[in-house]
């Protein structure tokens, strides 16, 4: 019995590295650009009930911040570190949401954030919008400019993508579809407990493309074999590229049918870092990814934000470590000294 609670006990002890993995993990939200907070407490309908419990809450085994208005600390519940985007505010993030941004980031801002991003061991997950309105344009504008500004491939262009089957009640009410590419590592991470068919809201959502080394703006195909990209959500295949304000879309065409990403990750083994774009947000915006249900529609968003958020951490502390031939990564550091330390506590307990 004695010898069966010792490898028990190196099992549970190693265990907990992966809570603590995400445990020690600070995600900062950004409100300081006019971004709304719908989501991050609880989330309600238009009557005011109480639909979900928000993000903050749900994923309670990371340290939440924002960056905005002080005055929301209390309602929140969480630290303020800072009015706006500084690298003092962003010093102790390792995890930033740039949740639909509705302002222009100012040269200083831009500047931190690139200085953040070089600093490596950094997610970053930048939510845009579709290009229905002015405002609809800007903030593909402005969630475009840290892009460009940090070095990164990915981009959303300013189109919007409306379904006509997968949708909740109106083609624009986008139903997408959790199905990411084939070759993402730890796939089965993003798809865990999905009841409802991996079915999230993105209402109204911008389309995600890929710029190359030489500036060339491109669409961008699930499964497209791209290094270190991968596709996460799509439309359905009734999917079609819409275009409702100038300017026109660089990598679209209006009127192209198919399966269209909504949103899509970039993988920097280099500095560690893990980039999320989409073109719509997880909190805020009209109707975020985080609702359970939309017009009668049941859809997976809180718990596809949870896994999403605790896959991408879970990738980034991956990066750089070598990787089974199934593409996956090895069981961990932490694994591979519980399974030395068993026949040491083994032949220890023999003699």
């Amino acid at each position: 019995m004695r010898k069966v609670a010792i490898i028990l006990a190196i099992f549970v002890f190693f265990g907990v590295f992966g809570f603590a993995m995400a445990s020690a993990t600070t995600i900062g939200v950004d409100l300081s650009h006019a971004e709304s907070d719908k989501g991050l407490t609880v989330l309600t309908d238009k009557e005011g009930n109480v639909v979900a419990e928000g993000m903050i809450k749900t994923i309670n085994d990371v340290t939440w911040v924002y960056i905005g208005d002080p005055t929301l600390a209390d309602k929140l519940g969480i630290e303020n570190v800072g009015e706006k985007i500084t690298g003092e505010a962003l010093k102790n993030v390792d995890f930033l949401i740039l949740g639909q941004p509705s302002q222009a980031f100012t040269p200083e801002e831009i500047q931190a954030l690139t200085q953040w991003w070089n600093e490596g061991g950094k997610i970053l997950w930048v939510a845009a919008d579709s290009d229905y309105g002015d405002s609809g344009v800007q903030r593909i504008d402005f969630a475009n400019a840290v892009l460009d500004a940090i070095g990164v491939n990915l981009r959303v262009d300013q189109a919007s993508i409306e379904d006509s089957v997968s949708n909740a009640g109106a083609g624009y009410r986008v139903v997408g579809v959790v199905n990411p590419d084939t070759d993402t590592p730890e796939r089965d991470a993003i798809l865990q407990d999905l009841t409802n068919g991996g079915k999230v809201l993105f209402h109204g959502p911008g389309v995600v493309a890929y710029v190359d080394e030489s500036g060339n703006w491109k669409p961008l195909s699930p499964d497209a074999g791209i290094e270190n990209v991968y596709v996460i959500v799509t439309s359905s295949e009734n999917g079609q590229v819409v275009e409702n304000s100038d300017p026109a879309a660089q990598a679209y065409t209006v009127g192209d049918t198919g399966k269209f990403p909504l949103l899509a990750v970039q993988l920097f083994p280099d500095k560690k870092n893990v980039l999320i774009v989409s073109g719509e947000t997880p909190y805020g915006g009209y109707e975020p990814m985080w609702t359970p249900e939309y017009n009668g529609v049941k859809l997976d968003g809180p718990q596809f934000v949870t896994n999403f958020i605790h896959w991408a951490i879970t990738v980034q502390s991956n990066l750089g470590k070598t990787e089974t031939s199934e593409g996956g990564s090895t069981c961990g550091p932490a694994a591979l000294v519980g399974l030395a330390l068993i026949p040491l506590a083994l032949y220890r307990r023999r003699k």
